[in-house]
């Protein structure tokens, strides 16, 4: 059950909030050694957080403190995740970088202390790809996370082992960041709800790799949830409180009288040279994009465009235009980064020597994965000036076009990949299809990834929602409608006691795999009986 859900039922002592945290900590050791999703627990703490909101629930003069009203503390005692590059005091942000092992955070970010304000309780921390920068989830540090719905499948990144922890009940909602679908790829490939804010929404302070001026337009932290209702209550909390939107307006958007506008892919059957690098949208997932629009125009009564962006087609160069020529450190440099420099500026980092890693990583010897020394060595490839100039001009004329576009209450419906979750490794096949999700950064829009039920293989489907600058609760909005229609998030149990087959050498899958996928139920916890530790 969703979130707010929980801490009413905590607030009105139909529940403790220890219980709750117990029953997600018993979750977690059962799960955890299948996906590895959480890589760093906060039991101890936790457990000690929800002692006290428990007595703070019993005193005399509970009821009738506004300090710790609905409104005031929302999550009251609930248990949630966060991605472990955002700084939590205490614990670890080392982004996979094995230098990094042993750093610990001094203080917690800004939108963990706006958590913390709003009464959540931080149980763990969850993988991410090395220096969130590849979307599928494993690092030298931690390892690969897998995807509840398929061991041997994905689960996107660099927030991929956030939407695993929710997919899987390991965690009521957590914490991700997005600077090209990082919290929208794996929300899709995991079958749960992820949110990219409109930029400026959010305050991005409190991570590593660290935010500099020119990135914090294009980089967003936001909600990743099992339930849609929980999103716009988490991105209030997480929000500026002066920031552009008021979210103690009341609402009611009517979907009949919202303008809707479906674009079904990247215009990739326009072949033209870039269009190669990224893959066509799969036939399913067409088919559950015009299944939302059937639904929006036959049951909703609302009148939706079918509508192709040609300059879509060059979301992959615009996006790499942008992102590698900002003004910010070198990847190489971030690559440098140990837990004895973190108080040093990355930009007075040494670049990494990439070609050595290279050499080494051929006999085993780096510290480094594959796809970050590959990063590390193409950005030593300048682009020419008349190229960068023409990506340049065209990202301004695709921005204001977009911005145009989806004035007043518009949404723009969009696929969240072209493929379902691919097995562990296919994206070094695939590295590009990024752009699906990436180009939205860089148009500076608020997105919500919507789940819509489960492919022929039991593989979560999914479609974006899009809307104009500060209308991110209007795409939440339709996100609530669709989960209503489409039935939202799906238990992954009768997919998972599917698995009869050996874990993928070198992804340290627990041996449990053979003896608790028939009895592990991913069912949420709250509505269930823990299992014994």
């Amino acid at each position: 059950m969703p979130a707010t859900t929980l801490a009413q039922l905590i607030r009105t002592r139909q529940i403790t909030s220890t219980e709750l945290v117990e029953l997600y900590i018993d979750r977690i050791v059962d799960v955890n050694p299948l996906v590895n999703a959480i890589v760093q627990t906060a039991f101890a703490k936790a457990l000690d957080e929800a002692n006290r909101v428990d007595e703070l629930i019993s005193s005399e003069n509970f009821d009738d403190d506004p300090r710790y009203s609905a409104e005031k503390v929302p999550f009251l005692g609930v248990p949630i995740t966060c991605k472990e590059i955002i700084f939590v005091k205490g614990l670890s942000a080392t982004a996979g970088l094995k230098g990094r092992i042993g750093h610990v955070c001094k203080e917690d970010a800004e939108v963990v202390k706006s958590m913390r304000a709003a009464g959540a309780i931080i149980i763990g921390l969850t993988n991410t790809s090395e220096l969130a920068m590849w979307w599928e989830s494993h690092n030298p540090v931690y390892g690969f996370t897998c995807n509840p719905y398929d061991l041997r499948c994905i689960v996107g990144g660099s927030s991929g082992g956030e939407a695993a922890s929710v997919a899987s009940a390991c965690s009521v909602m957590g914490i991700g960041s997005d600077i090209g679908g990082s919290i929208r790829m794996p929300a899709f490939f995991n079958g749960v709800f992820g949110h990219k804010p409109s930029p400026f929404l959010v305050p991005n302070k409190g991570q590593f790799p660290g935010v500099t001026q020119q990135s914090d337009m294009y980089l967003g932290l936001g909600p990743i949830c099992r339930y849609a209702d929980d999103l716009e209550p988490m991105l209030k909390c997480m929000a500026y409180k002066d920031g552009p939107i008021d979210f103690n307006q009341k609402l009611n958007y009517d979907m009949s009288k919202i303008k809707f506008i479906s674009v079904e892919d990247d215009g990739w059957s326009q072949f033209d040279g870039w269009s190669v690098f990224t893959s066509p949208i799969d036939r399913e997932l067409k088919l559950a994009q015009r299944r939302v629009v059937n639904f929006l125009e036959s049951s909703c009564g609302a009148k939706v465009e079918r509508k192709e962006i040609m300059l879509l087609r060059y979301s992959l160069p615009i996006w790499m235009a942008i992102i590698n020529n900002n003004g910010d450190p070198k990847f190489s440099q971030f690559c440098s980064s140990n837990k004895d420099n973190t108080d040093v500026s990355v930009y007075d980092l040494p670049m990494k020597n990439m070609f050595l890693e290279l050499l080494k990583r051929l006999v085993g010897k780096s510290d480094h994965c594959t796809y970050v020394i590959i990063t590390g060595l193409m950005e030593r490839i300048p682009m020419a000036k008349a190229s960068l100039d023409q990506l340049l001009a065209m990202a301004k004329e695709l921005r204001e076009y977009i911005h145009q576009l989806l004035e007043g209450d518009t949404v723009l419906i969009y696929p969240s990949h072209p493929m379902t979750a691919p097995r562990h490794h296919m994206p070094c096949f695939t590295c590009f299809n990024f752009a699906y999700t990436g180009i939205w950064n860089i148009m500076g829009v608020p997105v919500t990834q919507v789940p819509l039920g489960l492919d022929k293989n039991g593989l979560p489907l999914g479609v974006q929602i899009i809307g104009g600058v500060n209308q991110d609760r209007l795409t939440i909005a339709v996100a609530r409608e669709l989960e209503a229609a489409f039935g939202g998030w799906v238990d992954p149990t009768e997919k998972y006691k599917m698995y009869k087959y050996e874990p993928i050498r070198g992804m340290s899958i627990s041996p449990r795999l053979y003896n608790s996928a028939s009895q592990t139920n991913f069912a949420d916890m709250a509505d269930n009986s823990p299992v014994d530790r």
